[in-house]
């Protein structure tokens, strides 16, 4: 008997507490509504990755600084928008100099600079990073190269291409072999 009291009451203080939530949701303005509808449309559209080539008169000039700024002599090859393995859109920049090793510059998308990626052989990884990818990524194939990312902050991280069968991962490592991202 005092089970089925006890439920009553729960069951009416849900009632109560979903009636007085309904009834605030009604006199909400029509102003109130439409921002709300906007932020859910805008978080959809801008949830859709960008992709493709940029032509480089058409990336923004603090890109164009930065380069000229931070790499003399090398000159823009290439840029296309990227996406970050941590969500959001970035544009990676190629850039070349003759005797001298290739890069990508990766930046978001008001050209804030993210990382710098160089390509090195994947024997030159850390070692704790190649003893993550035989024991978690075990059947996984590794790429002959990784990729060493020099991020904003001069730290350092690695991105390695891995594959089974039909299945690429790209997954980012700290230097102690820490899993940062995997996409």
């Amino acid at each position: 008997m005092n089970r089925i009291i006890k439920m009553s009451l729960i069951t009416v203080a849900v009632l109560t507490f979903t009636a007085c939530n309904n009834q605030q949701g009604e006199n909400k303005t029509q102003k109130e509504s439409k921002v709300e509808t906007s932020v859910i449309t805008d978080t959809i559209q801008n949830a859709i990755p960008k992709s493709g080539e940029i032509a480089l008169d058409k990336l923004p000039a603090n890109i164009k600084e930065y380069v000229n700024q931070n790499f003399q002599g090398y000159s823009m090859k290439s840029a296309a928008y990227d996406p970050l393995c941590i969500g959001g859109d970035a544009i990676d920049v190629g850039i070349s100099k003759k005797g001298s090793p290739n890069y990508s510059l990766i930046f978001l998308l008001d050209g804030t600079f993210v990382q710098i990626e160089e390509d090195i052989d994947l024997s030159k990884a850390p070692s704790k990073v190649l003893e993550v990818v035989k024991t978690k990524y075990a059947g996984y194939k590794p790429a002959s190269q990784i990729e060493r990312l020099t991020l904003a902050d001069k730290s350092i991280q690695y991105l390695l291409d891995i594959t089974r069968d039909t299945i690429t991962k790209e997954v980012i490592f700290k230097e102690d072999g820490t899993v940062i991202c995997e996409h």
